[in-house]
């Protein structure tokens, strides 16, 4: 047990007591010891101290939420199966989303490779091992049009938006 934080006297056995309640046994265990000597060396202020902090306690205790009215239970009930389908509709889009994207740029990947490395202009040679190739304009359009050339662009309202 550590010693407490304060030398304990009357006006900090109050804000112990109006912190922790009117039972000594639920007060932090640093503060019990010296404080059920300080209620023995004083025990007129402390019951009345005590006393005003159970009265509180018991205050509380009684203290119960009203229940909610039967119609506004019975329209948030209604309402749950509609937002947990919604919420989960947005997550599979979210999902397949984004894992569409990435298997395209796989794919555009995959397919663009074989053909920017197998173009002429593209192989390194010896002298020009650790520089990058010119390519001109017309030269760059030809790959990217043999590249790009059996790719189409994907259809909007396809399976993510059929809500599946």
């Amino acid at each position: 047990m550590s010693a407490p934080r304060h030398p304990l006297n009357a006006s900090r056995f109050r804000a112990l007591a109006e912190t922790f309640g009117g039972d000594i046994g639920r007060w932090p265990e640093a503060e019990q010891e010296v404080a059920s000597a300080w209620r023995a060396a004083h025990p007129r202020e402390a019951a009345l101290v005590l006393e005003s902090a159970r009265a509180l306690d018991d205050l509380l205790g009684a203290w119960q939420t009203p229940a909610p009215a039967e119609t506004l239970r019975g329209r948030i009930l209604d309402a749950a199966p509609a937002v947990v389908r919604s919420a989960r509709r947005r997550a599979l889009v979210l999902t397949l989303g984004g894992g569409a994207g990435l298997a395209a740029a796989c794919l555009a990947g995959i397919l663009v490779a074989p053909v920017l490395l197998s173009a002429p202009a593209l192989r390194p040679t010896s002298s020009s091992a650790m520089s990058p190739p010119a390519l001109t304009n017309v030269q760059m359009e030809e790959v990217l049009t043999e590249a790009l050339a059996g790719w189409e662009a994907p259809v909007a309202g396809s399976e993510a938006d059929s809500g599946a």
